[in-house]
């Protein structure tokens, strides 16, 4: 039997990744709008909690004997760290956003987390960040701003937007957190470590909260449960999650983010489309301005070398 080629798996962990993502957003969005008294962003992510605890728990047990972590302390502080961001931050501030601002909006804002964290990797990692990085973060805050601006009489929308962006700061610490862990342990074991430690706080946090009201009714009908468990629970959870951190371990953190960020783009913008959402002239633009800053940051492109690039991504 021939081995699959190592190029192909890694374009499967980044289309999986970019799939489970790209998908979020809308089906946040019908869910909402199928049972708007039940869910709601902080609802949702609770009920996930819930309902993927169980799972990353009884995949712990095997995946630990098979491949115990030897981790030093620094690293299984990351591990913790990650966990409690994409529990309290990443799931929860992403859904939210979801309620307020649209499906184009947030694909495109998604789009920017590869310059984000480019530059976060460069902070964290002690790396020099060159012109092209420079330029990509200017056209990135130029992008938010103008997509911002589509949002002036609207500031529950307007709001959504600003979740957005605290959201892709969340992201790009939770993306050098994983490549802290790196390879000393292998992608399945660092999910359910992850995801043990996220969902638990999450639903602990939640039920608190008295926020655990649509645990049960995420099975009230055949179209709420298939968003549910189908994208929310195994698209975006488990499998975008392992997908994910296994891309980050074979590519970096820059190489692996720009795949999945484009492939979610791409599902976004289509999913507004097939959603006919209304797009404004500076919907537009700013989504342009926004995947320039993606094309600067790693497309090789006349007077700007492609070694800033690479050494970014290393």
């Amino acid at each position: 039997m021939t081995a699959v080629p190592r190029a192909l798996q890694n374009v499967v962990f980044i289309v999986l990744t970019g799939l489970g993502w790209g998908l979020l957003g809308p089906a946040s969005k019908f869910m909402y709008a199928e049972e708007p008294g039940v869910f709601d962003g902080v609802t949702i992510a609770v009920a996930r909690a819930a309902w993927v605890l169980p799972i990353y728990l009884f995949a712990l047990a095997p995946a630990w004997r098979i491949s115990p972590p030897r981790l030093d302390a620094k690293r299984w502080a990351a591990i913790v760290a990650a966990g409690l961001i994409f529990g309290l931050l990443i799931s929860v501030v992403f859904t939210i956003a979801a309620q307020y601002t649209s499906v184009a909006h947030i694909s495109f804002l998604i789009g920017l987390s590869p310059v984000i964290n480019t530059v976060a990797a460069a902070l964290a990692f002690r790396t020099a960040l060159g012109r092209r990085q420079w330029i990509a973060l200017t056209l990135g805050v130029a992008g938010v701003a103008m997509l911002a601006a589509t949002h002036s009489g609207a500031r529950s929308a307007l709001l959504g937007d600003a979740l957005m962006v605290l959201w892709l700061a969340a992201f790009a610490a939770y993306a050098c957190l994983l490549r802290v862990v790196g390879s000393r342990m292998n992608g399945v074991m660092t999910m359910c470590l992850v995801g043990t430690i996220s969902m638990s706080v999450l639903l602990l946090a939640g039920l608190v909260a008295g926020k655990g009201g649509a645990i049960a009714h995420t099975v009230d009908s055949p179209f709420v449960a298939w968003w549910f468990f189908g994208e929310i629970a195994i698209g975006s959870t488990l499998v975008a999650q392992t997908t994910f951190a296994a891309a980050i371990r074979r590519l970096g953190v820059s190489v692996a983010t720009i795949g999945v960020e484009y492939t979610a783009l791409a599902v976004g913008v289509a999913m507004s489309l097939a959603m006919h959402e209304p797009w404004t002239a500076l919907t537009l633009a700013g989504g342009l301005v926004l995947c320039a800053a993606l094309a600067v940051t790693f497309v090789p492109l006349p007077g700007l070398g492609t070694r800033e690039a690479e050494r970014s991504a290393a």
